[in-house]
């Protein structure tokens, strides 16, 4: 029997339905249900849902989104397996990589739970594309800090100049959906987009403007709490909102202890000097 590690490192391939039957989902439902048996331990099948009113009743109506993804949590012999019986062996294919055609497409369990996670916030009116279907504008990668999408991580799509923004969650290139607009302090900054493009500026320059000013920032908390021996309410909360947004951003090189001092000064500022994320920032220091 699978123990609960096993089937946690089990991979989600990505399989889509010929047909587009809705009704795939009762016989997958039977097939987890009896998974010690079968080798099907979950499934997720994203859908558009529909809601009218008939009658005067509430109704909701489902179908299989464009692509009929269906994410299946087995091996690809236990899959196989499955394709040989009815109705799988009719409708259910891989979805294969371009540069494979003979090859499958796997996705983390970490992507497919954040997906669920958003798809149920969304309530159903996920809005799915493929990412390479449209012109995103190259973002960072992001977690949102509060309000009904708080823990959802993804890529923030943003105007030039502004941190605020939708955040993408996906799957590869599969697939993906948008979250509404997220205000910029809602967002905690994880690590910056790898990009050079000229409109948005280079990887480099990009994490010095935003840690110059979070420099600025942190020395400006530090000399209140010396000048007045405490900051006040408004500062105090500035403080934390700041360590909230920017204390998990990854860098590197020489601009990774200009943060790490930003954020000391920060915690400094607040008295929270007994805390992990202070000792954290401290050992960084030189």
């Amino acid at each position: 029997m699978s123990n609960s590690k096993s089937i946690e490192s089990l991979p989600w391939l990505v399989m889509y339905s010929n047909s587009g039957d809705i009704g795939i989902l009762d016989f997958l439902e039977v097939k987890r249900s009896g998974s010690e048996l079968t080798g099907i331990y979950d499934y997720f099948v994203p859908l558009d849902v529909t809601r009218q009113v008939v009658d005067g009743a509430n109704i909701e109506l489902k179908r299989l989104i464009a692509g009929n993804y269906i994410f299946i949590k087995a091996t690809r012999e236990d899959i196989l397996r499955l394709r040989q019986e009815p109705p799988f062996d009719a409708t259910l294919r891989f979805l294969h990589p371009s540069t494979s055609p003979t090859g499958c497409i796997y996705v983390s369990d970490e992507e497919i739970q954040m997906l669920r996670l958003a798809v149920e916030k969304l309530d159903g009116n996920a809005e799915y594309f493929v990412p390479t279907s449209k012109e995103l504008v190259a973002g960072d990668y992001v977690c949102i800090l509060e309000g009904e999408f708080a823990g959802i991580k993804g890529v923030l799509e943003s105007v030039k100049g502004h941190e605020g923004g939708s955040v993408i969650v996906h799957l590869g290139d599969v697939l993906a959906v948008r979250t509404p607009r997220i205000p910029a302090t809602g967002i905690q900054l994880l690590d910056l987009a790898k990009v050079t493009d000229a409109q948005v500026g280079s990887y480099t320059s990009r994490a010095y403007k935003k840690v110059r000013v979070l420099t600025a920032d942190s020395e400006r908390l530090l000399a209140e709490k010396e000048k007045a021996g405490a900051l006040s309410e408004s500062s105090a909360e500035e403080a934390r909102r700041l360590v909230r947004r920017f204390s998990q951003l990854k860098l590197g090189g020489k601009i990774r202890l200009i943060h790490a001092q930003a954020i000391y000064n920060i915690l400094l500022a607040l008295g929270d000097t007994e805390s992990e994320l202070f000792f954290r920032f401290r050992n960084m220091l030189p």
